[in-house]
């Protein structure tokens, strides 16, 4: 990665992001795949009583709503009928976002400016150096750019944030010494 620069696009206007430092947001993520057992025997009595539940193929789930929220059930639970186990996803965290640009390098085994998907290396590495994990993965931007690929950063850290963004300006690789892969910034 060289030439690794800001990106400001058009979202972190909307009303669910604030910008807390310049070019770093907060924002709320809601993680979809993490399930939470609901525990309220009251809850639990009304989703029982619930006939619309339907099958979802994408996480082989049932899934109902009731007052604005969705529930779950696993297929075995309710094709066995167990009347115990609904699941909920985990309200959602506050987290700090920032977005950054920059020019990939084929000669270091990434991926071409032209592709649409970035290199799992050395972006793996810096999620793992700066405890971040990648939210947005831009794919229109990244399509139609045949020269720089774009991420969006998180952490529920700002400090995280904050020392990722570090990275601006400088030229990252991953570099084989000693038989070993190190993450190189300079």
């Amino acid at each position: 990665m060289k030439n690794i620069r800001n990106y400001c696009p058009a979202k972190y206007k909307q009303t669910d992001y604030q910008e807390v430092e310049p070019d770093i947001y907060k924002t709320l993520y809601e993680d979809k795949s993490c399930f939470v057992g609901i525990t309220d025997r009251k809850l639990i009595r009304k989703l029982r009583r619930k006939k619309d539940w339907v099958f979802c193929e994408d996480n082989h789930f049932y899934m109902t709503e009731y007052e604005n929220k969705k529930y779950y059930r696993s297929k075995q639970d309710y094709l066995s009928r167990n009347r115990k186990n609904f699941y909920a996803t985990a309200d959602p965290t506050e987290v700090y976002v920032t977005s950054l640009m920059f020019e990939p390098e084929p000669l270091l085994g990434e991926n071409e400016p032209s592709d649409k998907n970035i290199s799992q290396y050395p972006l793996e590495d810096i999620l793992d150096k700066f405890r971040c994990f990648c939210l947005d993965f831009y794919p229109d931007e990244n399509e139609n750019d045949s020269n720089n690929s774009y991420q969006e950063f998180a952490s529920s850290n700002i400090e995280h944030i904050r020392n990722l963004r570090s990275i601006i300006g400088k030229h990252v690789y991953n570099k084989e010494e000693e038989g070993r892969i190190k993450l190189i910034i300079e």
